[in-house]
């Protein structure tokens, strides 16, 4: 997350701070707020005078979290293909198990605040996690399949009204749903 700006554009919106053990959460959320604050990434350095002024820990967990973080001067190149999508299933993972702990907690009556109706809600959104951002399509960079798209010919189910057939070009497509109103 710190020596890879792309990976830390695209994974930092979907990775959640209940993801990381008790440990890791202080240097996550040094990163997270140094990227929001300076919209840059963050040096092991630059992480350690910000822990040193910030209020995430105990003294008693202080070493631990200043030796983690010293620890980050190892840089590797990483394939980053690879990397997301490892941090994409690693974020489901830890999702589902975070689901299932809350579920079973909801079942053994733990959490008061929340109904055994919730559970399927709270699987589901577990279950939704993914990195995918596309939620629509680019109109030059998808030319040539909306090209296809438009050229491809389908198989049509024939109406049994002449007149249907010539507006439909030959019938309906299969899999597609049609609704026809007349006055």
């Amino acid at each position: 997350m710190i020596y890879n700006e792309d990976f830390t554009r695209k994974a930092l919106p979907h990775i959640k701070v209940e993801y990381f053990e008790k440990e890791n959460i202080p240097v996550y959320k040094l990163i997270l707020s140094f990227v929001g604050k300076y919209n840059k990434l963050p040096n092991s350095a630059a992480l350690e005078i910000e822990f040193k002024g910030s209020d995430f820990v105990t003294r008693q967990d202080a070493n631990e979290v200043l030796s983690l973080i010293r620890s980050l001067d190892v840089k590797e190149e990483v394939d980053n293909d690879w990397l997301i999508d490892s941090t994409e299933k690693w974020c489901k993972d830890r999702a589902v198990y975070l689901a299932i702990m809350e579920s079973i907690q909801i079942i053994d009556g733990q959490k008061k605040d929340k109904a055994e109706g919730a559970i399927p809600e709270i699987l589901s959104d577990a279950l939704g996690v993914s990195f995918d951002s596309n939620v629509g399509h680019d109109y030059i960079e998808n030319a040539d399949e909306r090209f296809a798209f438009y050229h491809k010919k389908e198989d049509k189910m024939p109406f049994d009204i002449e007149m249907l057939n010539t507006i439909t070009k030959g019938g309906v497509g299969r899999k597609t749903l049609n609704i026809i109103l007349a006055g």
